[in-house]
This record gives C-alpha cells, sequence and structure tokens, in this order.
C-alpha cells in the first residue's frame, strides 16, 4: 500500500499534490494543514492534520503501508526514525535549497541542478506535467510577455520579479504587451502591462490567458512549476544562463548573467544576478520575432516531463 504526504493549499506543494493524488492514486493520504495561506480540507479524502504531525498521529497513519512518499519533507523529525521502526519504505522528492540533510531509503530529484551533491540512493527524475490540463497552442509571434509573480514568499527576490519590474521602463519596444500574474498586490503604471491579482483555486485556470513568451529572471531553485506548466502551453520561456535551464532550453532563451553568489536557504546554493537592462535587451530580441520554433521545443520537453511518459516509471519505484 502507498501512502502520502499531501498539501492543501495554492502553493507549489499543493498544486503539486492535487497532480499526485490524481494520477497515482494513493491508498492512504495525509494532509497537512501549515503556513496562513487558504486551506482546501475538503480536497483529497484524507486524514487532516494541523501543522507538525505527532508521533502519534505517524504511527496511526503508517499502519498497513509499504512506502510513504513526500515531496520536499516528512514535516516531523521523528518521521523517518517512526517508519524505519515500522518497516515501512521512505521516498522523498526534494527540492535541494530547502533539503535539510535527512536521509529517507530514496531521495528522487527532479532536476540535475547540485544532483552530484545528493547522497545515494538517489534517483533524478522530473515531476510529471499534466499536459491534459495545460494543453500546447503554438505561439508564432512574440507579442505578450508574460511574468508569473507567484505569492512572493520565496526570499531574495527568487522569481526576478523585483528585477522585471525595474528592467520595464527600459524595454525600447512600445508595440508590445505585459501581463504580470500575483497572488499579492504589485504596482506598475507602465501603460503596457496588465497586473492580475488572483488566487486561482485551481492551477490550470492561472493559463487560460497567457501570453507567448514566460519572462522568469529566477535567481535560484531548481524545479520551477510555473516554467513546466509555460513549456506545455507551449509559450517560450527566457531565463537566466545558470543551471538547471541551461541545460534544456536554447542559448536564444538564456538571459546574460552578471555575476554568481552563494546563499543558504537549508542548504547552500548558488543565486545568479542580473541586470535589468540586460534582461530589457532579451525582451528587445524577441520582441516582434517569429518564435514559431522555440514554441515547438517547448512542447517536446513538456511532453518528455508529462505523466504519459512518466507515471509508469513512479509507479515502478513507488508501487
Amino acid at each position: 500500500m502507498l501512502g502520502f504526504i499531501a498539501r492543501i493549499d495554492n502553493g507549489g506543494l499543493g498544486v503539486e499534490s492535487i497532480e499526485f493524488v490524481e494520477n497515482m492514486k494513493p491508498d492512504k493520504i495525509m494532509a497537512i494543514k501549515i503556513g496562513d495561506m487558504k486551506q482546501f480540507e475538503k480536497r483529497f479524502d484524507a486524514t487532516i492534520i494541523d501543522g507538525v504531525p505527532s508521533d502519534s498521529d505517524i504511527k496511526k497513519f503508517l499502519v498497513g503501508l509499504d512506502t510513504i512518499f513526500s515531496i520536499e519533507t516528512f514535516y516531523s523529525p521523528n518521521f523517518l526514525r517512526i517508519a524505519k521502526d515500522m518497516g515501512v519504505r521512505t521516498v522523498m522528492r526534494i527540492n535541494y535549497e530547502w533539503w535539510d540533510g535527512s536521509r529517507p531509503d530514496l531521495i528522487i530529484s527532479p532536476t540535475l541542478w547540485n544532483f552530484e551533491k545528493i547522497p545515494d540512493p538517489k534517483i533524478y527524475l522530473p515531476y510529471p506535467i499534466n499536459r491534459s490540463k495545460l494543453p500546447f497552442k503554438e505561439r508564432k509571434i512574440a507579442k505578450t510577455f508574460l511574468h508569473i509573480a507567484g505569492n512572493m514568499r520565496a526570499g531574495n527576490d527568487r522569481n526576478g520579479t523585483e528585477t522585471f519590474l525595474k528592467a520595464i521602463p527600459l524595454i525600447k519596444n512600445k508595440d508590445i504587451k505585459f501581463k504580470i500574474k500575483s497572488q499579492v498586490p504589485i504596482k506598475c503604471n507602465d501603460k503596457r502591462v496588465e497586473v492580475i491579482i488572483k488566487d486561482y483555486e485551481n492551477y490550470w485556470e492561472n493559463w487560460q490567458d497567457d501570453g507567448d513568451v514566460l519572462v522568469s529572471p529566477r535567481r535560484y531553485a531548481g524545479q520551477s512549476l510555473p516554467l513546466n506548466e509555460a513549456l506545455s502551453r507551449g509559450v517560450v520561456p527566457i531565463m537566466p544562463n545558470i543551471l538547471p535551464q541551461q541545460s534544456f532550453l536554447p542559448s536564444k532563451q538564456l538571459i546574460k548573467v552578471k555575476d554568481t553568489d552563494i546563499i543558504k536557504i537549508k542548504t547552500d546554493v548558488e543565486i545568479a544576478t542580473i541586470t535589468p537592462k540586460d534582461l530589457a535587451n532579451k525582451i528587445d530580441e524577441l520582441a516582434n520575432t517569429d518564435i514559431t520554433k522555440f514554441s515547438n521545443i517547448s512542447d517536446h520537453i513538456a511532453e518528455q516531463w508529462s505523466w504519459n511518459k512518466l507515471l509508469s516509471k513512479y509507479k515502478k519505484i513507488l508501487c
């Protein structure tokens, strides 16, 4: 039997939880309520835990399970020990910047970013994209540039929203549009910019009104859900010329990096600095050009990372 620790908010872990439950159909679900985001307690048929699960919560939940899977964390420092004592195999899909050094029976990394620093046993396996919810649409001309600000909770301007806002006045092309989608208020007075403040209950609704190019000046981190979603929709991402994206995006879509430094999240990671001017130059370079080829490259990458391609691999590992 397979158990899963889910999140029931609309953050990244909540989005991933929806997809895991729908596609992997775990036998038991523990849903963690944590943080100040809106919680959707009826989203899953689950055991709801408010905050950190107690030892008794963990023991009760693990009864009858063969494997327990969680994303990023097991929430309690005692979870892995209790699972081992009860003979339940533990598998964690990490986000490297938030990895605290814990050692489950298997670590899944969704990207090759810092993969060499992860201890064995480990496996590289992208987290799958639901392409039926995010259908491909071929983009031909770069006219609308989209930026996903999200909830802006990640530190050090991770998504590069501040850099993008500073770049907008420097963009010379006046015949293009910008959309900024955010879960929190953002101000921008440029007439070319439409700011959309909304917290969609269903994450795929965020892409019903999208753009041609995703402006993602992301300064650090491995997996990016907005990137994956954009790829599936055929949107063309532009991102800093650093790992992991420099390993799969065409050079035309990479933004010059001024310098890099090391910061500590849970562990030490590389953080990139790109200037607003270099970002503005990249946008001007692509503005009103034919991006059909790059849109189809997005489609190809997304298909390789889709549930269609990867479901059997997840079942082989977890079931």
